[in-house]
């Protein structure tokens, strides 16, 4: 198989693979989030189909970087993503950590299932530390293993931030991931992206 080919392969079966989490369209509840050209879009249920055990519930607003699922791309499995969670509290620290480490875990071993690729999920880790002086927003720190191009240990940073929403009289939880370092370019249209984002409502008849 040629490089392009085997790239190809890669991303159609990532997104069909998040695709099989997809909401309904029709929902009347949305995050608005203005994405640059060639960011691919999708919107996933909460608890999501790989990680059923997760306690928060919504839905997910995902944006991906063009090279997202390419190795050789600066902006590899550089994404961000918006937890909207109707009726909910943010979560403290201790239950973020659980959450992500469920979503994280449950999404390598559910890709590498059938490549017969020993995971050890349990052996993942992730340290969010609060960034100083702001209540809203932590950085944290992830290691597992990439599962759908590399298939090798790889280190992420994530930005993290939480937000009251009266709208939803609940929360939202917007988070940037990359491998790259935070003075990297590839952070710069995901702060933007987020920092804009919002629900949107439409009345239903």
């Amino acid at each position: 198989m040629t490089r392009s080919r085997y790239r190809s392969t890669i991303l159609l079966m990532a997104m069909a693979y998040f695709a099989s989490d997809a909401v309904s369209a029709e929902e009347s509840l949305k995050v608005d989030i203005e994405t640059p050209k060639g960011w691919r879009t999708e919107t996933l249920s909460l608890p999501t189909g790989f990680a059923k055990d997760m306690k928060l519930t919504g839905f997910e607003e995902v944006r991906f970087a063009p090279g997202m699922f390419r190795p050789d791309a600066e902006d590899f499995f550089t994404y961000c993503f918006v937890f909207c969670l109707p009726g909910q509290n943010p979560p403290d620290e201790k239950t973020l950590t659980a959450e992500l480490l469920k979503y994280y875990r449950g999404l390598a071993v559910a890709v590498t299932r059938r490549s017969g690729i020993d995971v050890k999920p349990d052996s993942f880790t992730l340290t969010i530390t609060p960034v100083k002086d702001s209540k809203k927003k932590s950085r944290a720190v992830m290691t597992w293993l990439e599962p759908f191009a590399t298939q090798k240990p790889q280190t992420l940073n994530l930005e993290i931030e939480s937000v009251l929403e009266s709208s939803i009289k609940g929360c939202l939880l917007k988070i940037a991931v990359s491998p790259k370092p935070s003075d990297a370019e590839v952070w710069k249209p995901m702060r933007k992206m987020l920092k804009a984002a919002k629900v949107v409502t439409t009345e239903t008849p």
